[in-house]
C-alpha cells in the first residue's frame, strides 16, 4: 500500500523527531550502534545552527546538525543527519559538502583543530531499497583510494640524480638534488657544478624558475660583497649576455669563496677564543695585566676587558 503523505511531509516528521537530544542519542547508540556511543556525555548533546553559507554565499541547510562530547574529552564532535524519503543519487557529495561547509564555519569562528563530523542518513522510503554507496569517498571515483590520505615526498630520500637524468626539461629533480644539501656549503658547490649540463637543457621558463629558487636559497648564503656580483650575473643572464651554465658556474664560485672565508673566519674565531681562555687562566694564577700582555702578545687594554668579564 502506497503512502498518500507527500515525501516532504515525511521529511518534516523526521526532522521534528531528531530535534530532540534523546532521540539523537537513541539513533546513534541503539539503532546504529557506534562503538563510541556509550561514552557520549548525554547532557552535552545540543542542536546547532543548520544554516551554512557556501563560496557563492548561497544558503545550505542540513536537516539536523548537533554537537556532543564524549565523557572523557572536552572537545565537541558534530553529527549531521539528513532525512530522506526518496533515494538520492548524489547523497555522498551532499554530505561531503555539508561537512566541508561546517568545517569552514568552525574555522571562521576561530577553531584551531577541525572537529570530527559523523554523517547520518535516515531513509524512510518504502518503495525502493537504498542502493547508494555509504562511503563518501566513493564519490571521487578512481581517486578514492588517494583522497583522504596524503602522500609523503621526503626530498632527502629521493634519488634525485637519477630523476635528473630521466627528465630533460623538468625543474623539480634539479631543485630536489640541490635542496638535499642546502645546509652543506661544500657539497652544494659540488652539486651546482654537476647540474650545469642539465640546466642548459631547461626551457627559458624553467631557467627563470631556477633563478627564482637560487635567489631564495643561494643568494642569502653569500657574503654581502658577493651578493652584488650575484645580482650582476643574474642581470646579464636575463639580458641574454650569458648562458645558464656560465651563470651557475659563477654562482658556484661565489658560494665557494663564501665557504672559504667563513671557514677561515671560524679558525680565527677559534684561535681568539683559545687565547682568551689562556688569558683567563693567567689571571686566575695572579699574573698582572702587563705580564699577561707581554706573554700572550696582546694589548694591555684587551687583558683588562677580559678581566672585567670574569
Amino acid at each position: 500500500m502506497e503512502s498518500n503523505i507527500p515525501s516532504k511531509e515525511h521529511d518534516i516528521t523526521f526532522k521534528l523527531l531528531f530535534e530532540h537530544p534523546k532521540d539523537i542519542l537513541f539513533l546513534i547508540k541503539d539503532v546504529i550502534g557506534y562503538s563510541w556511543a556509550n561514552n557520549i556525555q548525554e547532557d552535552s548533546i545540543e542542536l546547532e545552527d543548520k544554516e551554512m553559507i557556501d563560496e557563492d554565499f548561497k544558503k545550505n541547510i542540513a536537516d539536523i546538525v548537533a554537537k556532543a562530547k564524549l565523557k572523557d574529552r572536552e572537545v565537541y564532535f558534530y553529527i549531521i543527519i539528513e532525512n530522506q524519503s526518496t533515494v538520492v543519487e548524489d547523497m555522498p557529495e551532499r554530505l561531503l559538502r555539508y561537512m566541508i561547509l561546517l568545517w569552514a564555519k568552525k574555522i571562521r569562528q576561530g577553531c584551531n583543530k577541525l572537529p570530527a563530523i559523523v554523517p547520518i542518513v535516515t531513509y524512510n522510503g518504502l518503495d525502493r531499497k537504498w542502493n547508494i554507496s555509504q562511503q563518501i569517498i566513493d564519490a571521487f571515483d578512481v581517486f578514492k583510494d588517494d583522497i583522504f590520505k596524503y602522500a609523503l615526498v621526503d626530498i632527502s630520500n629521493i634519488n634525485a640524480k637519477e630523476l635528473i637524468e630521466k627528465e630533460k626539461d623538468v625543474l623539480s629533480p634539479i631543485v630536489f638534488y640541490l635542496e638535499q644539501v642546502r645546509d652543506d656549503g661544500l657539497e652544494l658547490v659540488k652539486r651546482l657544478e654537476e647540474i650545469i649540463p642539465s640546466t642548459e637543457n631547461l626551457s627559458k621558463v624553467n631557467q627563470q624558475r631556477f633563478i627564482l629558487w637560487a635567489n631564495n636559497v643561494i643568494r642569502p648564503r653569500l657574503l654581502e660583497e658577493h651578493k652584488k656580483k650575484y645580482d650582476e650575473f643574474v642581470e646579464k643572464l636575463e639580458k641574454g649576455g650569458r648562458r645558464m651554465g656560465e651563470f651557475i658556474s659563477n654562482v658556484a664560485r661565489l658560494l665557494d669563496e663564501t665557504n672559504q672565508k667563513q671557514f677561515n673566519k671560524g679558525i680565527q674565531q677559534g684561535r681568539l677564543e683559545e687565547r682568551i681562555e689562556i688569558v683567563k687562566k693567567l689571571i686566575r694564577r695572579g699574573f698582572s695585566d702587563q705580564q699577561i700582555a707581554e706573554l700572550i702578545e696582546i694589548e694591555v687594554e684587551e687583558v683588562k676587558k677580559i678581566r672585567e668579564t670574569m
